[in-house]
């Protein structure tokens, strides 16, 4: 009687397409992360009432008022006079409507005024501001 042998079959798996799925990653992430702004820092007022929420279907422009009275359009520091300008020039060129203000708390009132003074008259029709949520007691 001859005896016959069952090939084996190897069910091993194959970990270098994932390997190389993973680095890919790694390295995907790892250079799109160079290309995020930080955020300018500003310590935001604390109001009793909750802010004004934006519409997060539109695209919003965000000025920050540091506490020195330095004002940036989208992390850009700008001077007060060619803020009228460069609003114009963002209105007439695309869609934007909306307008987030985060102005820190030492900043000056007649700043943030003055911001949302010259918003309105450039088109912008949502304006809000951002503070930071009451702690709770």
């Amino acid at each position: 009687m001859a005896i016959t042998r069952t090939r084996r079959i190897d069910a091993g798996i194959d970990m270098t397409p994932l390997i190389d799925v993973v680095f890919q990653l790694l390295i995907f992430l790892m250079v799109s992360s160079q290309f995020i702004k930080p955020d300018q820092r500003v310590e935001l007022p604390v109001g009793p009432i909750a802010s004004s929420p934006v519409d997060q279907d539109f695209e919003t422009l965000i000025i920050s008022i540091s506490s020195e009275n330095i004002v940036s359009l989208e992390g850009e520091e700008i001077a007060l006079e060619e803020l009228t300008g460069k609003l114009r020039d963002v209105v007439s060129h695309t869609e934007i409507t909306s307008l987030e203000i985060r102005g820190d708390r030492a900043s000056h009132l007649g700043t943030f005024i003055q911001i949302m003074e010259t918003a309105r008259e450039c088109g912008i029709i949502d304006l809000a501001y951002h503070k930071k949520d009451v702690p709770p007691e």
